[in-house]
């Protein structure tokens, strides 16, 4: 990445300075959005998301979130100047002081023109502490990234790459900074945001598609860690990391056919979500 835009002008990235940006402790939201087939698909959720969080902390929509179309054109001009033709991630960051707010937007490239979809599948285990009790924050990329950072650490150095997490009563919540889903035949099972679940963007295009993949959608509240293995796939989904299919947890082995249908599927999807 050779540029990056603070507060609304694009600056190459040796030229900027972003220290007095940390000064006094601000509150950091930051939001991933994907980008790719020459535009970016889920934009406007993602400022929805954004706008929503602001609201929590009882602050009004700034200008430069209001007007989305000067917001894609630069984010567009940006990616352009970076030479960032195929696809990646944009990285919105908000530093808030108060009422006021600084916001920076960065990116990374991605090697392939279509959503990310993890070839290999994971190995995951279940995480070794519960989530916190479900409330509203729960859903929103700010509250969990501290959370996610320990259950990360926590499996540093072992042969998994990412964790199941379960709520205060040991039901099954999403994984590792991602929503997790689960095909058992021809039903698509995931736990409802009533579970304290994290709502990534992609949730809900993956719901919408269920439906059109003739699979019957599940969200249930309470999923037992034990119904994991009767299950016959399992995977993660993000906008930051794609579709991860999930190989095996612990000595539980699945298999990917649905999930690349749903992947297939959901590039579909956002390529009709190009404007």
């Amino acid at each position: 990445m050779d540029f990056l835009i603070i507060n609304g002008e694009i600056i190459r990235k040796e030229e900027a300075n972003l220290t007095h940006l940390f000064w006094d402790e601000p509150i950091l939201l930051s939001q991933k959005i994907w980008f790719g087939f020459g535009g970016i698909p889920l934009f406007s959720q993602n400022l929805d998301s954004i706008i929503q969080q602001l609201e929590i902390f009882n602050i009004e929509t700034p200008a430069f979130l209001k007007n989305q179309r000067e917001l894609f054109r630069i984010s567009k001009r940006m990616l352009n100047k970076n030479k960032f033709y195929r696809s990646g991630i944009i990285n919105f960051q908000l530093f808030i002081k108060d009422i006021h707010i600084d916001y920076v937007i960065s990116s990374i490239a991605y090697p392939e023109f279509e959503f990310p979809f993890s070839r290999q599948g994971l190995l995951v285990n279940f995480a070794t502490s519960k989530r916190n009790v479900p409330n509203q924050l729960n859903r929103y990329l700010f509250y969990n990234k501290t959370n996610w950072k320990i259950k990360k650490s926590q499996i540093r150095d072992t042969s998994f790459q990412n964790s199941v997490l379960v709520n205060h009563t040991g039901m099954i919540c999403e994984g590792i900074a991602s929503n997790i889903f689960m095909i058992k035949e021809n039903a698509l099972i995931t736990p409802s945001l009533e579970s304290g679940c994290f709502e990534d963007s992609i949730r809900n295009p993956i719901l919408e598609l269920a439906s059109e993949l003739q699979l019957k959608l599940n969200e249930i509240q309470n999923i037992k860690k034990e119904r994991i293995v009767e299950m016959n796939e399992v995977f993660f989904a993000s906008e930051e990391h794609g579709i991860q299919w999930i190989l095996g947890i612990e000595n539980k082995r699945f298999v990917h056919q649905m999930t690349t249908r749903i992947h297939e599927k959901l590039n579909d999807y956002l390529k009709t979500k190009i404007d």
